[in-house]
């Protein structure tokens, strides 16, 4: 090729560069979008600084390859209007002898046009996505994303999106013909019927095989977990809950056994799934905060996975962004299909948060593989992608015998429901701050108390109700799954939760694991249902905890290895051969922020130590994972409030610095906890305080001074 073959070439196809600048001006918006790397909202200068001077390379990295993605799609957009340009509109070009500016211009222009389909529709299916990055920066913004919400179905930009590609298609076509290589169309033709016949053999053997049952595994029943993160029995309709939110689970309620008191120890992520799989409380196992160092999870963990390993069943856990837990601990499944979290994972999604013009194509399948990070998000949590890895995770058992947990988010702090579900049940004329999620700003200069309104309340509540909807349809697209395989006929589906939620009832505030007043973050659902459960709709309202859990299964299963765990098997109750009395447990986590002027009553009644920032380190010989600064630990367990339940009465042991006080509630006439009755009822009050120091002491591992729980020390 000489040089002005190569010149003209160039020349060809140079008005690209106006699409390439387009995703470059996208690119500078999202630099200069966020500088702040806030994250859920917040922010810190102290963490900033941190993160610059310990993580400016890596920050830098991915920006560039935020950069080299923009370019990426400018030169594809601009190659697309490039050919619409000179299809179309090319004898108007040399008419009317167009400027090389104009040129540029004009594919600038024209390649905006084919991009905003894309923009416009993900706001209305992601609007969670753009809550930070756009939604909140001005006030057009505002109205775009409440007018395309409320105004637009998201179909219509899908059918133009078809429209274009059928003209980019048809213009191909054109200038395939116009080019004259139509006369290579016979030979065209033979490999066009050799390919369509080969097309036709591997599609007809896909389908075969995908139509294919699985083997049920023999006489060893298959078991999967079907859980969202902060489910609340109360509000599924199958236990009187006035929205119809869980037809699909009602449905299992109906047809399987339901404990209608089951209880948590702690209300925390990972301290809760370590206690579900091990059966034991966390003090035995150890794990008793979002944050635990090295020495506390890198261990020989006794859980049900192990067991049932051991066993020939195939182990998984299926998760999004609430069980990134699942890949920092070793609880013995064989696969692990959860998002990672460490430090450079938070830092990525600050970073992408910022950059909303290349969003419509991270949420994309494609785009997910080249930012898997986004699967980290607590703003992307689609059921449908978690529903269609839990039925992958179903057909890597090859037959064997599964047990498969799943654990959805759809129902986690910040409520962030994908199209339809933020409108499923929310006021189409809420236009208030929380149109699309539950921001959470920690220091304010007023309690939320003072500046949250009952509308906004009613909308929080409605997006939770929307997630459990979700959830809800994901199950049911699961069970009709596996219906489909024959497998539900010797299946055992199991809805659990590692928590439940407080969403503004009384006084109780947000959030979970912050009190230990009310239940609606202690109690859970627990409906099993399915294979060897022969009673339909039996509702047990026996107190229960969640180390019961494993006992209960391996009991099920006929199952030995359940020695050395805190819970025993709810058998009898299901088989209506025995009574259990038990108390249930539990103690608070760390307390994220310690505003005393301004913070909830809980605030008032604790031992201060520093807030997260202050708390936590990033641990570089592991992995950069935010852990517990060890100089707190102690401090963090002294403090923590702590109570025993025997069904009707609640005890909750509370440390001030000075004092330890209680607080004593009798739950049947009193569910939301606002009357104490410590000093009412000595009678129950010193029994329940006799048992729950009885627990607290059970190790050996604490000293009690002034009723004070001092962890004994460690060398």
């Amino acid at each position: 090729m000489n040089k002005e073959n190569l010149k003209n070439k160039i020349k060809y196809i140079s008005p690209i560069l106006g699409s390439i600048t387009l995703f470059l001006l996208f690119f500078l918006y999202g630099i200069i979008n966020n500088l702040s790397f806030s994250y859920m909202g917040n922010t810190n200068e102290g963490a900033v600084k941190f993160l610059i001077d310990h993580f400016l390379s890596t920050i830098i990295m991915f920006i560039l390859k935020l950069f080299f993605i923009y370019i990426l799609l400018g030169i594809i957009f601009g190659f697309i209007s490039l050919l619409i340009i000179n299809t179309i509109f090319r004898d108007i070009i040399r008419r009317k002898n167009i400027s090389f500016k104009s040129a540029i211009l004009l594919n600038g222009i024209l390649s905006l046009f084919l991009y905003m389909p894309f923009f416009l529709k993900d706001l209305i299916y992601y609007p969670q996505v753009y809550n930070s990055g756009f939604y909140v920066k001005n006030s057009f913004n505002s109205w775009l994303m409440i007018f395309l919400a409320d105004k637009i179905n998201p179909i219509f930009f899908t059918v133009l999106q078809g429209l274009f590609l059928a003209i980019i298609l048809a213009l191909l076509i054109y200038g395939l013909i116009k080019s004259q290589m139509w006369r290579y169309f016979n030979n065209i033709k033979i490999y066009g019927i050799a390919a369509a016949i080969i097309l036709v053999v591997v599609i007809f053997l896909i389908s075969e095989n995908f139509g294919k049952k699985f083997n049920s595994g023999g006489n060893d029943p298959n078991i999967i977990i079907l859980s969202s993160d902060g489910l609340r029995p109360d509000r599924l309709s199958g236990f009187g809950y006035s929205k119809q939110t869980s037809p699909n689970i009602d449905k299992l309620i109906q047809e399987g056994v339901s404990f209608t008191d089951a209880h948590v120890e702690g209300q925390r992520t990972f301290s809760s799934w370590v206690s579900f799989m091990t059966g034991q409380f966390a003090a035995t196992h150890g794990v008793r905060h979002m944050f635990p160092a090295s020495m506390d999870i890198n261990k020989d963990f006794h859980t049900l996975p192990g067991i049932l390993n051991s066993k020939g069943y195939y182990t998984s856990v299926v998760a999004d962004c609430a069980g990134e837990i699942f890949t920092r601990i070793d609880l013995k499944f064989k696969d692990v299909d959860a998002p990672y979290l460490n430090t450079n994972d938070i830092l990525y999604q600050a970073i992408l948060d910022s950059h909303v013009f290349i969003l419509p194509f991270v949420t994309s399948s494609f785009g997910l593989k080249i930012f898997p990070v986004m699967m980290n998000s607590v703003y992307f949590c689609p059921t449908d992608l978690l529903k269609d890895r839990v039925i992958k995770s179903i057909e890597r058992a090859k037959g064997k015998p599964f047990f498969i947990t799943s654990f959805f988010s759809s129902t986690h702090f910040p409520y962030s429901q994908v199209y339809p579900y933020y409108k499923t049940f929310t006021d189409p004329d809420y236009k208030g701050p929380f149109k699309f999620l539950k921001q959470l700003i920690i220091s304010t200069d007023k309690p939320e108390s003072e500046t949250i309104s009952e509308k906004d309340k009613f909308q929080v509540g409605a997006l939770y109700d929307g997630g459990i909807k979700a959830f809800d349809d994901a199950v049911g697209e699961l069970i009709e799954y596996m219906n489909k395989k024959d497998l539900i006929k010797n299946t055992i589906i199991i809805v659990v939760t590692d928590h439940g939620e407080n969403l503004y009832e009384g006084n109780l505030g947000m959030s979970h694991g912050e009190h230990l007043r009310g239940s609606y973050t202690t109690r859970i659902p627990f409906i099993i249902s399915g294979k060897n459960i022969t009673k339909k709709n039996l509702r047990i309202h026996n107190t229960v905890r969640q180390v019961d859990f494993v006992p209960t299964i391996l009991d099920m299963l006929k199952l030995e290895g359940g020695e050395n765990m805190d819970g025993v098997s709810l058998m009898p109750l299901i088989e209506g051969k025995g009574e259990l009395k038990l108390y249930a447990y539990g103690e608070t986590g760390i307390w994220f922020d310690n505003n005393q002027k301004s913070g909830p009553f809980y605030q008032k009644q604790r031992i201060i130590y520093p807030d997260i920032v202050g708390l936590s380190v990033v641990d570089f010989n592991f992995n950069n994972q935010i852990v517990l600064n060890e100089d707190y630990r102690d401090i963090i367990n002294l403090a923590k409030h702590r109570y025993i339940y025997d069904g009707r009465y609640k005890l909750i042991y509370i440390p001030l610095s000075d004092r330890v006080i209680y607080e004593m509630y009798d739950t049947k006439n009193d569910p939301e906890n606002t009357a104490n009755i410590a000093n009412i009822d000595k009678s129950n009050f010193n029994r329940l305080k006799g048992e729950l120091f009885k627990w607290i002491t059970r190790s050996g591992d604490v000293i009690i001074k002034d009723e004070f729980v001092f962890p004994k020390t460690r060398y």
